[in-house]
């Protein structure tokens, strides 16, 4: 049992290591290649865990091997347009200016109930109000709506409003996070000054965000 556990341990860190030197994508999101080395992963893992008297290099080498050669395959394609169209394809219309491509449709397999759950999924319920619609290469479906039916946007309203921003989460679950994204840093001593301001304690904080103007947004902790 403890060598299970043991070579059960070994797998999870390895896999979860080869996983992020991959990239953070959903499965939804992946491309053919992706999909498959997702796979082929998932199923080499598996056999030592049912079979203790196999050596672990025997699933460790392949999944390296898997991992290797999907960052080739991401490297080519950084550097190839040619090579990326090949392997990933190219986005398909399959609705282009309001009239529907049946050809395309054929060719990509979409049955017609396809089509309208992929436009719906996209929030448009009507499909005679779409523009254009893409099936882009890890088989998402954009939707441009026509015109007429698009939202009105402040732009459009002659309305001049403030540049966006993401606000930055500086406490979560009553705890200071200094490198929430990285490449953003804040001192503890100032997000503690930042909750004082606001007459709260950190450790009395579920979640707290502020903006560069400093304006904060605070969600306290239910009282236990």
């Amino acid at each position: 049992m403890s060598i299970t556990l043991l070579r059960a341990v070994i797998i999870y860190i390895f896999i979860t290591v080869s996983v992020r030197i991959m990239g953070k994508r959903q499965v939804g999101e992946l491309n053919p290649q992706e999909l498959v080395i997702t796979i082929l992963i998932s199923a080499v893992a598996t056999v030592p865990l049912e079979n203790n008297g196999m050596p672990l290099a025997n699933s460790l080498i392949p999944i390296a091997i898997f991992i290797s050669f999907e960052i080739i395959n991401s490297t080519l394609s950084m550097k190839s347009i040619k090579f990326r169209s090949l392997i990933k394809g190219k986005p398909r219309f399959i609705i282009k200016d309001g009239i529907i491509q049946q050809k395309e449709l054929t060719k990509l397999r979409f049955t017609t109930d396809d089509l309208t759950d992929a436009v719906r999924q996209a929030g448009v319920f009507d499909i005679s109000q779409v523009a254009n619609a893409i099936v882009e290469t890890n088989g998402v479906v954009s939707v441009q709506k026509k015109s007429e039916y698009a939202p009105l946007t402040p732009s459009d309203a002659g309305i001049k409003t403030s540049q966006a921003e993401v606000p930055i989460t500086v406490v979560i679950d009553g705890k200071a996070v200094t490198d929430c994204f990285g490449n953003v840093n804040i001192g503890e001593n100032e997000i503690k000054l930042l909750a004082v301001s606001n007459n709260e304690q950190v450790e009395n904080i579920l979640v707290m965000t502020v903006k560069n103007d400093g304006t904060t947004y605070i969600v306290k902790k239910d009282e236990q």
